[in-house]
């Protein structure tokens, strides 16, 4: 079986063969890869940036699906590992190409942790969302579409704006957590649908008493 060092070396070598770089019209030589596409240094540090800060604010915005999360977890894998490679080339030795490509491993790192800490379940369940701001009182019941232990994804007739603050209560315990919206946008129905997450009570499914499916 083949080590870590052993793959790492081997993808070195095949992209040694492109010669250079695909962003037009940079001639450097190529380091890395991504998506397919041989990349110089330079390149792979803003192509890598540029791609997780893509998908950073998406795992902020909205719910991923599974077929996404698959793609971006072998997304956060490869730049991790292809960064820690060019990091230990002594060719890299510049103090900027350095700080790059820490940067692009702590990215990696800390959106790794985010994908990680809360998957996500597709249920509904009945609630109450309640605004309760002077002058812009409502309250509405509703149904959840994805639970998490951080958080929701749930219909809303009211139109709520990403930062707004709201009240989620459960109709089945009638217990209370305060929440943030971090999404807002209509679904293939039509209907509004917003994300939250908890401000003040983590785990509020009680997800943690039931048996996970997905990889933590």
């Amino acid at each position: 079986m083949e080590t870590r060092e052993q793959i790492s070396s081997s993808e070195a070598e095949s992209h040694s063969e492109a010669h250079h770089c695909s962003v037009a019209p940079c001639e450097r030589d190529v380091a890395a890869e991504l998506d397919s596409k041989p990349l110089c240094v330079e390149h792979f540090l803003t192509v890598s940036i540029e791609e997780l800060e893509t998908k950073r604010r998406k795992l902020s915005d909205e719910a991923f699906e599974s077929s996404e999360t698959t793609a971006f977890r072998d997304l956060l894998s490869s730049c991790a590992q292809q960064a820690h490679r060019l990091s230990q080339d002594e060719r890299n030795a510049d103090t900027r190409i350095k700080a790059g490509l820490l940067d692009v491993l702590l990215r990696a790192s800390q959106l790794g942790q985010s994908l990680r800490r809360s998957p996500r379940v597709e249920s509904a369940v009945s609630v109450y969302v309640r605004r309760e701001e002077s002058g812009r009182m409502w309250e509405e019941e509703t149904w959840t579409s994805t639970l998490s232990r951080h958080g929701a994804g749930l219909v809303c007739r009211h139109l709520v704006e990403k930062g707004g603050l709201v009240i989620l209560c459960r109709k089945d315990k009638g217990e209370r957590v305060r929440a943030r919206v971090v999404y807002c946008h209509y679904d293939g129905q039509g209907r509004r649908q917003i994300g939250v997450e908890f401000l003040d009570r983590p785990d509020f499914w009680d997800l943690a008493k039931q048996p996970q499916n997905e990889p933590a």
